[in-house]
């Protein structure tokens, strides 16, 4: 059974509006992911079958879909497709070389493919939590949402509530600060292969 701060743990880490794939000013877009919702389910199915081919394949058509998709990419954008191509080997190498990993990521992450955290430094914010009682934490955290700017205001809101809900089941401020404190490392579990 998964106690309490896991399963915020797996809310937090598959909120897109705190981890996403990182943003294209220029193009107004999103950088694709490699896989996601019901291609992230199947790829977790073949793994789990150990169908070796059939996981490879799936692999190569996606890397190469997306190559056509962004065949005219420039610059920064192109730099992080080149990133994705890195990660869709990464996949195909932890099948043998990590198993055990592996099998941890399917059961963590929800999508695969480049991240970005939209939070700003968390310690402070843990400091915080760890100090005070909750009207003064949730004070503290509206005036820095009220001061930040679009997204970082969104995925500070979103852990507000997530804090707002380990206090509800009586976690103790010093796991909770902890917890804040380490989010942003989070972004590692998409990049734990390498």
């Amino acid at each position: 059974m998964m106690s309490i701060i896991d399963k915020v743990f797996k809310k937090v880490i598959n909120d897109k509006d705190i981890f996403n794939s990182p943003f294209d000013r220029d193009q107004k877009n999103f950088i694709p992911v490699l896989f996601e919702g019901s291609e992230w389910k199947n790829l977790s199915k073949l793994f789990k079958d150990r169908n070796r081919q059939k996981f490879f394949e799936i692999i190569d058509m996606k890397v190469e879909d997306i190559i056509k998709q962004e065949k005219n990419a420039k610059n920064w954008r192109l730099e992080r497709i080149k990133e994705l191509r890195q990660r869709a080997e990464l996949l195909k190498r932890a099948f043998d070389k990590k198993p055990y990993l592996f099998k941890k990521i399917f059961e963590t992450i929800d999508w695969y493919g480049l991240v970005e955290c939209k939070l700003p430094s968390m310690d402070d914010y843990g400091k915080v939590i760890e100090r005070y009682d909750f009207s003064i934490v949730f004070q503290f955290f509206c005036d820095k949402i009220r001061r930040a700017n679009f997204p970082q205001n969104q995925a500070l809101t979103k852990i507000l509530e997530y804090i707002n809900e380990l206090f509800k089941w009586d976690i103790s401020s010093e796991e909770v600060a902890y917890f804040i404190r380490k989010i942003e490392s989070l972004k590692k579990c998409w990049e734990v292969l390498e």
